[in-house]
């Protein structure tokens, strides 16, 4: 994939998740995908499906903004900042997120996210 194309793929994620599409938003994911964020670890698709079903439903109005994108090849880091509006009392969070993540055949297998958790208290 091309830089551009790569480009439009994570801005297509954004775009998932900001509809709310769980399909959507699993499409970019590979059935073997390996997705870390503190504290918690996801193997595999159903585990992924599973997660963000849960976090759908507990979240609502987001909005993903990317902001850097560095490639080597099939790897590469993110930068992007995610906001969420917790359904349970309507609290408006935002965080900056950094990712590196590994692409083999126009889908996901690898995704790390590094952020600070205390934003989202």
């Amino acid at each position: 994939m091309t830089r551009d194309e790569i480009w439009a793929f994570l801005l297509a994620r954004a775009a998932a998740w900001h509809s709310g599409d769980l399909e959507a938003i699993l499409a970019g994911y590979a059935p073997e995908v390996v997705f870390i964020a503190p504290g918690i670890r996801l193997e595999g698709l159903a585990a992924l499906r599973e997660n963000n079903r849960r976090y759908l439903a507990a979240n609502t109005d987001i909005a993903v903004t990317l902001t850097r994108l560095i490639l080597d090849g099939e790897q590469g880091a993110l930068e992007w900042t995610w906001s969420e509006t917790r359904r349970a009392d309507g609290r408006r969070r935002t965080v900056e997120d950094a990712i590196i993540f590994i692409l083999r055949a126009g889908q996901i297998v690898y995704w790390r996210e590094y952020f600070d958790t205390a934003a989202l208290v």
